[in-house]
C-alpha cells in the first residue's frame, strides 16, 4: 500500500500535494512552536510520505503546494490522508527554484566593461604602460585608452581575482553551481570590489560596476543579502528587493500591509526569511543537509567529463585542502597526491579509497576513476 496526501485550494479549486524542497525532504510545522512553526529554524523535515502521514495525525501541519503556487503551511485538519494500492499515486511537487534573472555569461561581459574603465583610471592617474600591464593588451584608442568598443573582445577576464569573487558571489546569490563556497572573506572581497571601483572612464561614460542596477552590483549585493540572512543580521529594502525579485517600492507596500518594522533602514533577520518565503520568486538558501550529497554529485560529474589531473586540482581547491594536509588527513605520501594531481596515479586502492573520503567525495567512484586515469598514464608510457 502506498500513501496519499492532497488538499483542494477552496479559493483556486487546485489540488495541492506534499512539497519536497530542493534537498530532498518535506517540510512540517511543528505545533508545539505555534505561531512560530512556520519559520524554517523550527521546521521539521523527513524524507518519506509515510514519515509525512505519522507526523499529520500528530496535529503537524504540511507545506503544500499546487505546483505553480509558492508551498505554504497547511493544517492537519485540511489535508486528506489515503492509502492506495500501489505505484506512485500522488506526484509530490519538487522545489523548482526560480531562473536566475540574467545569465553569468551575461555578468561577465559587464565585467569585462567594468575592468576596462579602472584600466583607463590606471592609464590616467599612472600611465598607459601601467595600463596595459594591468590590462594585458595596448588599448586601441590612445586618447581615451580602454574606452574603444574593440578592446572589450580582448579583455581575459582570468587575469582578476575579481572575477572569481563575482563567479561565486553569482552561484551564491541565485543558489547554482558551487553556492556553497561563498562566505564571510567571499563577502567582504566583493563588497570591497564592487564599492572601490572607479565611477567612470576618461570618455565620460559610467562604470557598470557603480550601477545599482549593473548586473554585477545586483548580484554582489543580492549575494551579500543572502549571506547576512543567514549570519542573522537586518537586511535593506534593497536587499530584500533583490532576493524577492521585486522593485524596492513593491517591498515597502508588502511590508506596511503585512505590518512588519522597518528600523534605520532595515528588517530583522527573522521577520526578513519569514517575509521572503512568502514571495513567489525568492530562491530559498540551499540546507547544510543537502551540501555533502551535491558535492559528491558535482565532483562525480567533473571527474567523468574532464582529465582526472586537472579535476583533481580543481576539487582540492574546491574543498580547499592543501596538498600537504590531504596527505597527512588520508595517510598517503606527499608524492602520492602530487601524483594525483599530475594524472598519473598509483593504483593503490586502499590509499585511493582514504583519498577519497579525505574529500568527502564518492569514495569507490573517485577510487575507480583514478585507476582508469592510471592505466591511461600506464599506457601512454608505452
Amino acid at each position: 500500500m502506498a500513501i496519499k496526501i492532497t488538499r483542494t485550494n477552496p479559493r483556486t479549486g487546485q489540488v495541492q500535494r506534499p512539497w519536497r524542497n530542493r534537498d530532498g525532504v518535506f517540510v512540517l510545522g511543528d505545533p508545539a512552536h505555534g505561531a512560530q512553526k512556520h519559520h524554517d529554524k523550527f521546521a521539521v523535515k523527513v524524507p518519506s510520505i509515510e514519515e509525512v502521514a505519522k507526523l499529520v495525525e500528530r496535529g503537524f501541519s504540511v507545506r503544500m503546494t499546487d505546483g505553480k503556487s509558492p508551498p505554504s503551511l497547511i493544517s492537519p485538519e485540511s489535508l486528506i490522508i489515503e492509502e492506495v494500492d500501489s505505484g506512485d499515486p500522488s506526484p509530490t511537487w519538487t522545489e523548482m527554484a526560480p531562473k536566475p534573472p540574467f545569465s553569468k555569461q551575461e555578468m561577465m561581459d559587464e565585467l569585462k566593461r567594468g575592468m576596462l574603465v579602472q584600466a583607463n583610471q590606471i592609464a590616467h592617474a599612472g600611465a598607459p604602460d601601467f595600463a596595459q600591464a594591468f590590462m594585458g593588451f595596448e588599448s586601441a584608442d590612445f586618447l581615451y585608452p580602454y574606452c574603444h568598443p574593440d578592446d572589450i573582445e580582448k579583455v581575459d577576464l582570468s587575469r582578476f581575482g575579481a572575477s572569481s569573487y563575482l563567479d561565486n558571489a553569482y552561484d551564491y546569490a541565485f543558489q547554482v553551481g558551487k553556492y556553497w563556497q561563498f562566505g564571510g572573506d567571499t563577502a567582504q572581497d566583493v563588497s570591497e570590489f564592487i564599492w572601490g571601483a572607479n565611477p567612470q572612464g576618461s570618455d565620460g561614460n559610467g562604470s557598470p560596476l557603480v550601477d545599482p542596477a549593473g548586473l554585477c552590483r545586483r548580484a554582489a549585493d543580492t549575494a551579500f543579502g543572502r549571506w547576512k540572512l543567514t549570519e542573522r543580521l537586518g537586511l535593506t529594502i534593497r536587499e530584500l528587493a533583490l532576493l524577492a525579485n521585486m522593485t524596492e517600492a513593491a517591498v515597502r507596500n508588502s511590508l506596511s500591509k503585512e505590518r512588519i518594522t522597518i528600523e534605520r533602514g532595515e528588517v530583522d533577520a527573522e521577520s526578513a526569511d519569514a517575509w521572503l518565503r512568502d514571495r513567489r520568486d525568492f530562491i530559498a538558501s540551499r540546507v547544510k543537509e543537502g551540501d555533502k550529497a551535491r558535492w559528491q554529485a558535482y565532483s562525480r560529474a567533473s571527474l567523468d567529463r574532464r582529465d582526472f589531473g586537472p579535476t583533481f586540482g580543481e576539487l582540492l581547491r574546491d574543498y580547499p585542502m592543501t596538498t600537504e594536509a590531504l596527505a597527512a588527513k588520508a595517510d598517503v605520501s606527499l608524492g602520492f597526491v602530487c601524483g594525483l594531481r599530475a594524472g598519473s596515479p598509483k593504483p593503490d586502492l586502499e590509499a585511493l579509497l582514504r583519498v577519497g573520503a579525505a574529500l568527502d567525495l564518492d569514495a569507490p567512484h573517485f577510487a575507480g576513476v583514478a585507476v582508469q586515469a592510471a592505466l591511461r598514464a600506464a599506457n601512454a608510457k608505452t
